[in-house]
C-alpha cells in the first residue's frame, strides 16, 4: 500500500506546496509507523509449506 499511496501524497503535497519539505516529513512519518509496526509485531518467521 505505500508504494501506492506514498506518490500520489507527494505529487500533491509539493503540487500545493510548491516545496518538498512536507513530503519529506511525510516519508519519514511513514518510516516511523513501519518502525513501530515491526516492533508491536514481534518475531517474524518464514511460514513452511512441507
Amino acid at each position: 500500500m505505500a508504494g501506492i499511496v506514498t506518490p500520489i501524497v507527494i505529487g500533491y503535497t509539493v503540487q500545493a506546496t510548491g516545496s518538498f519539505d512536507v513530503a519529506l516529513w511525510f516519508v519519514a512519518a511513514h518510516g516511523l509507523v513501519a518502525l513501530l509496526g515491526f516492533a508491536v509485531m514481534g518475531t517474524i518467521r518464514r511460514i513452511r509449506f512441507d
